[in-house]
Order: structure tokens, then sequence, then C-alpha cells
């Protein structure tokens, strides 16, 4: 009977994307108990440890000077470094996360005034909304970021838009709705910050440029370039 669950959850893993998948196991893991946690941590600690690409990838996704020279990069590429790298950004590298937020705003208006990128922007949303960098202040902006792209999608898009991979399962219940992302049980809890002094603030939020309470509007925005 478990052999039997385990293979149909198997198969239902394998159909979803990379961010799917993601989203499914950290929904999982916040239902283990603390051994249980330390024990994959272990066995995760073990599996990577002679893994020199992980490990240079994540080198890479926080050194903020790196990361500010995406903005030199075409669309296609940023987002796929977006994409490979958000993920290992580590929680108080608040330097790095900044540089994030500004090439994700400069992505998600892309998205908006072109209807390209679709599903690239809503992975890259989730994977903010549940990473433990953000805190609830980013969350809230990210959200309303999610909402607007939601309301692009539902006023035309699929009648304007070339074709593109949009993916089956987006809108389902695996994607984060903007009330959802506000859940703090869907979502790190803030910890409190470190000493060390940066420039995102003592919270270590960094609030997307020109005070981004809301989306901004895309007749505002300049080229989105």
């Amino acid at each position: 009977m478990f052999r039997d669950q385990v293979g149909i959850l198997t198969d239902w893993f394998k159909g979803w994307n990379e961010c799917e998948q993601t989203v499914a196991l950290l929904s999982l893991l916040k239902r283990v108990s603390r051994t249980q946690a330390r024990f994959l941590h272990i066995c995760l600690e073990h599996w990577l440890a002679d893994c020199t690409e992980i490990h240079i990838l994540e080198a890479e996704a926080n050194n903020a000077a790196t990361v500010s020279q995406w903005h030199q990069e075409p669309k296609e590429k940023v987002v796929s470094l977006l994409l490979s790298h958000l993920p290992l950004l580590q929680p108080r590298n608040c330097e790095a996360k900044c540089e994030y937020m500004k090439l994700l705003q400069k992505v998600l208006t892309h998205t908006i005034e072109s209807s390209l990128f679709v599903e690239e922007s809503r992975q890259l949303l989730s994977y903010a909304l549940i990473h433990p960098a953000t805190t609830l202040e980013d969350r809230t902006s990210l959200a309303s970021w999610l909402n607007h792209l939601e309301e692009h999608l539902s006023s035309g898009y699929a009648s304007r838009a070339p074709p593109s991979p949009y993916h089956p399962r987006q809108g389902s219940d695996e994607w984060p709705s903007s009330a959802e992302a506000l859940d703090p049980g869907n979502a790190w809890p803030d910890k409190s910050p470190s000493s060390s002094t940066s420039p995102a603030g003592q919270n270590g939020h960094m609030p997307f440029p020109g005070g981004m309470s809301s989306p901004i509007n895309s007749n505002n925005t300049g080229n989105g370039s």
C-alpha cells in the first residue's frame, strides 16, 4: 500500500516542473519533525559534498557584484540566470538580495508589457515568495506583483501573446495566490537581523526601486530593459 502511494506521488512529481517540485517539497518539509529535518539535512549535505558545480553556482548566486552585472545581459539570459541562481541565495545576504529584486522588477515589467516569459516570471515569483531571504514586507510587494500579473493574464493575454511554454498547471493550487503568499504558514518566518550593516537597512528588507508598495504602471516605467 505504502509502496503504491509512493509510486503515485513519484509519478506526479515527475510531471511537475522544477519550481513546482520545489514548492511541493518545501510544503512537505514544513510538516516533518526537527529530527526528520536534521536527518534530511545530513543526507543532502553528504550527497552534495563533492558536487563542485553547485558550490560554484552558489558562490556566484551570493556575489552581489556578479549579480549586478546581469543587468547588461539579454533579457532571455537574465531570466535563465535568475531561475538558476535565486534559489541559492543565502538568507542574510541583503546586498545580493537587493540586486535580485532589481532584476526581478525589470523581468516582471517586461513580462507585463510584452507578454513574454510569463511562465518564467511566475516561477521567479514563486521562488521569491517562499524564499527565507525575503521578509514579510518583501512578500507584500511580491504578492502585489503576482496579483498584477494574474490580472494581466486574465485581461486577454491568451489572445495577444505569441506561443510560449505556458505550463498547464499554472493557476492550480501548487502556485501560491497573492493571498496565500502573505500567509505566514506558506513562507519562512522572519528572523532577527545580523549585527553586520548592509545597504538594505536594519531589517534586511530591500524594497523595489521607487518605493514599490504596489506594482508599477507600465506607462511610467521606461523601456523595461
